[in-house]
Formats: structure tokens, C-alpha cells, sequence
């Protein structure tokens, strides 16, 4: 199972003025994808290929640097905390 991006329910410019459109481009579009792609490359071809990503990290290699850097960076992603935001920013203009 490869892991894939996930899509954003909002718009890169649905923060502004907090966040600008272009810092939640990059974010998203070359940071967390950056997360995704190395993650996907670290376990292809090993046993955790078609392992959740809960499961790999709760069984992690702490010495497998590809996987525990990018593994973690992918699940700190996963449920992005710009929905958070998204969610403050739109109960504020209440």
C-alpha cells in the first residue's frame, strides 16, 4: 500500500491573511508531499509495504532513519492542523 498526499479540503488560500496561499502551497504541495514520497521509498519492497502507518510507527526501528523521519512527518501531516485553523479562522468571521 502506498501512502498518497492527501487532498486539502479547502482552498491553499482559505487561511489568509493568517496564512498566505503560497506558504500552504509549498507546505503542502512540496513539504508534506516531500514526507509521502521519501516514506513510500523507504518501505518498498520490505514488510512494511502494506503496513498502516500506525502500525509502522507503533513498531518502528528506531535506527531506520528513513522510515522513523518521514514516517513521522507523514502521520504528523496526515490530519493537518491547518483544518484546525481553517476551523478558527471560520468561527472568527462569526
Amino acid at each position: 500500500m502506498a501512502f498518497e498526499l492527501p487532498k486539502l479540503n479547502y482552498a491553499y488560500d482559505a487561511l489568509e491573511p493568517n496564512i498566505d496561499a503560497r506558504t500552504m502551497e509549498i507546505h503542502h504541495s512540496k513539504h508534506h508531499n516531500g514526507y509521502t514520497t521519501k516514506l513510500n521509498a523507504a518501505i518498498s519492497g520490505t514488510v512494511l509495504e502494506n503496513e498502516s502507518i500506525e502500525s509502522i510507527l507503533s513498531s518502528l526501528d528506531m535506527s531506520n532513519k528513513a522510515v522513523r523521519n518521514n514516517g513521522g512527518g507523514f502521520y504528523n501531516h496526515k490530519d493537518t492542523k491547518a483544518d484546525v485553523m481553517l476551523s478558527l479562522v471560520e468561527s472568527s468571521k462569526t
